[in-house]
């Protein structure tokens, strides 16, 4: 086994200067809780509408730290889990404004990117849904039967030799290429909020929220200090369990990734794989793979666990079993790459709710407001969610404010989770039927 760094390989690849930490009390017009995706673009958005907003955002860590500086980099048209429950529940024209919605977000991301010089390492390569097995080629044939309905041009399901011809793995069957660009999270992250502290909004770091205290301002109380606000913003993703409405609503469960050391020009030469697309199994809990800007091998997948007690402590990325799992997968897809060294093994969590789709909204009176529910899928998403939450924290009633994702009288907030010892055991056994139901798709 090697000596894997449990580093997140994003994080080494841009030094952080942290911002001072919130000392004292102040008022201003919106506070965000939370400096990750969501708030970001929320504050980006809302400067962008109102730019004489006083905003200032309340980070526990830095912007970067959470899950948007560990996400594996896609960014896809996804939105939650499942667009087919969607589709269901909202009905299609619905479910069609939504997807729309976030696959515009794709290629606003890298136009961001280019007008603000932010180094995301951006590349619109789109990415590959694999099949490996039977029920994962028909999976792929519902996927595209959906897109179709959904207003999709044909789409093609290329055969097992185009689609190697692609990815060489030999491990592919099938895939049908989908919409989407790549990203280093991380600096994705970091760029905005050097581009919002330049429109000036003000970060605080070091910072966690302890609690929001309501009113007709509400108080957020910080160990340091106190932001009075006229709206404050919770965007906090997985750590939406520490407000007493979303105690129950949203579980952390654990995402792991492998990174590699550069390949060389001799290991490049192996696969089949110029256009550098991302690459997705077409099951629920994704296996991935795909490049990064200096030519190692990111390859993600495995268990997906919950563990007990809502554990979401740093020691979790210490797991070899995982790991081993994650290389045994990597060698099913690449064995001619059996010398590859991976470097770095880390993991962090995603925010799970119980219908698997984000959700937006406001609280009592409308002075605080909320994003959350990504699922593991929020690069795009969330820069759609920044929308919503500039709409409804303006008052604004717009194509966004009306999104399937707001929660209104037409959606209801998640239903709740279960405590443990039972929410542990559910969530083993959910595990087991997302793999039984891959198993028959």
């Amino acid at each position: 086994m090697n000596a894997y760094k449990h580093v997140v390989y994003w994080h080494d690849t841009e030094k952080v200067a942290l911002e001072a930490p919130l000392r004292e009390r102040v008022d201003c017009d919106v506070c965000i809780v939370g400096g990750g995706f969501t708030g970001l673009w929320t504050a980006y958005f809302l400067k962008e509408a109102e730019p004489a907003l006083d905003i200032r955002i309340v980070e526990a860590n830095h912007s970067g730290y959470g899950a948007s500086g560990r996400a594996d980099g896609f960014v896809t048209p996804t939105i939650g889990k499942d667009i087919q429950a969607l589709v269901q529940e909202f009905g299609l024209q619905r479910a069609l404004a939504a997807s729309q919605a976030v696959g515009r977000s794709i290629l606003e991301i890298g136009r961001f990117a280019r007008r603000n010089r932010v180094d995301a390492e951006y590349e619109a390569n789109d990415y590959l849904m694999v099949a490996t097995d039977a029920a994962q080629l028909k999976r792929l044939e519902q996927d595209r039967g959906l897109a179709e309905r959904m207003g999709a041009a044909r789409v093609e399901i290329l055969p097992r030799e185009e689609s190697q011809a692609v990815i060489g793995s030999p491990a592919v069957l099938g895939s049908m290429r989908t919409g989407g660009a790549l990203v280093n999270p991380f600096k994705l992250s970091r760029g905005i909020a050097r581009v919002v502290r330049e429109k000036g909004v003000t970060i605080y770091d070091n910072s966690p929220c302890l609690r929001v205290e309501p009113g007709v301002r509400p108080t957020v109380v910080t160990a340091g200090g106190q932001v009075k606000a006229d709206k404050v913003v919770l965007a906090t993703n997985v750590h939406m369990d520490a407000f007493p409405p979303f105690r129950r609503k949203v579980i952390p469960i654990w995402t792991y990734a492998m990174v590699s050391e550069p390949l060389t020009d001799a290991q490049l030469g192996r696969v089949n794989w110029e256009g550098r697309e991302g690459l997705v199994e077409a099951k629920s809990l994704l296996t991935c793979a795909r490049f990064t800007h200096d030519n190692r091998i990111m390859f993600a997948g495995g268990p997906a666990p919950y563990y007990y007690g809502r554990d979401k402590r740093q020691r979790n990325m210490n797991r070899p079993e995982v790991y081993r799992e994650i290389h045994r997968e990597f060698l099913r897809f690449f064995p001619m790459w059996g010398d590859v060294e991976f470097s770095y093994a880390y993991g962090g969590t995603a925010d799970v709710v119980r219908d698997f789709a984000p959700h937006f909204g406001r609280l009592g009176g409308g002075n605080v407001l909320y994003g959350y529910g990504y699922c593991g899928n929020g690069i795009a998403a969330t820069h759609t969610g920044g929308k919503v939450l500039r709409d409804l924290t303006l008052g604004k009633d717009t194509d966004y404010s009306r999104l399937l994702f707001v929660d209104d009288e037409r959606r209801k907030p998640p239903a709740s989770f279960p405590p443990d010892p039972v929410l542990f055991a559910g969530a083993r056994a959910v595990a087991r039927l997302m793999d039984w139901k891959d198993s028959r798709a």
